[in-house]
């Protein structure tokens, strides 16, 4: 057994297939298959089952897997202390964004921020409620931008602004309405997006109930649909104030429907070590630069 194999199975739960694994960890699918199918052989047990489109663990497979994730924690984590001693200067950063958070604001703080630490890599991934948390939870990033967890962890977390969500429909769509009801809303599709957190617990939130609905995995993408008149849904203000202003959207409250003004928090695994840029950054941010 290697550490290269656990960090293979890793990337295959993770990426939820072979090829995708094979992407991720920039190898070859044949080698990736072929990590895990000696590590199998080698302690005569099935790790994934291959019945299906998609490799899922076996019920071997998961006992496994839960004991090899403290074991790639903590290298990640001995890793991230090595390099930090090594070289003093962290040489990348990874940032999970939620998508209901003020992007452009966000963005502008980071650009600001790294364009004087040119030593430091910043990498990005957005998310979606749950799944922006899980990325951190799981190693893959170091800071994540998010609305309040809603899980226990050892977090720390500051509030750094706020973001407003409204909710908006093409204004062709109502073009005929005296004013729009919940019935009138139930009529039509919600356009939801879908929470991206692949094991903990995903988050509904302004669901309206016995509503029809589509479902998305990009913010851009919804409101697209939206401004298309395939349906109604809630997006940031920030995202949508140009349509608003042009009358393109209508910005709708209902007895059910109504704006949400949401708390954004940066945060970070408080078990883990910060390097100088890391905790550079954690006081900007605490410092108010982004809100």
């Amino acid at each position: 057994m290697t550490l290269e194999q656990l960090l293979t199975i890793d990337a295959i739960v993770k990426e939820g297939s072979f090829k995708a694994a094979a992407d991720y960890l920039h190898k070859s699918q044949p080698s990736i298959s072929m990590a895990v199918k000696k590590l199998e052989e080698e302690y005569q047990i099935n790790l994934f089952s291959r019945d299906e489109y998609r490799p899922s663990l076996t019920a071997d497979g998961r006992v496994f897997y839960d004991k090899a994730k403290l074991l790639i924690r903590e290298f990640r984590e001995l890793e991230a202390l090595a390099e930090q001693m090594s070289k003093g200067v962290e040489s990348e950063i990874r940032v999970s964004i939620d998508a209901v958070s003020p992007v452009s604001l966000v963005l502008k703080f980071l650009k600001d921020f790294f364009s004087k630490h040119p030593a430091t890599r910043l990498t990005l991934k957005f998310e979606v409620l749950s799944g922006t948390i899980e990325r951190l939870i799981d190693g893959d990033v170091n800071i994540a931008i998010t609305p309040k967890p809603q899980v226990e962890y050892t977090f720390d977390s500051r509030s750094i602004t706020m973001t407003k969500m409204i909710t908006v429909i093409s204004t062709q769509l109502i073009k005929d309405e005296e004013k729009v009801t919940d019935v009138f809303l139930r009529s039509h599709n919600q356009i939801i997006l879908a929470d991206s957190a692949r094991r903990i617990a995903k988050i509904n939130s302004g669901v309206l109930a016995g509503s029809k609905s589509l479902t998305v995995t990009d913010m851009g993408f919804k409101k697209e649909l939206i401004m298309q008149g395939l349906g109604w849904g809630g997006l940031p203000y920030g995202l949508v104030k140009d349509e608003l202003a042009s009358k393109k959207l209508t910005r709708i409250e209902t007895a059910l429907i109504k704006d949400r003004d949401i708390e954004i928090f940066i945060v970070r695994d408080a078990s883990k070590p910060m390097g100088p840029v890391m905790k550079e950054l954690w006081e900007r941010a605490e410092e108010g630069a982004i809100g």
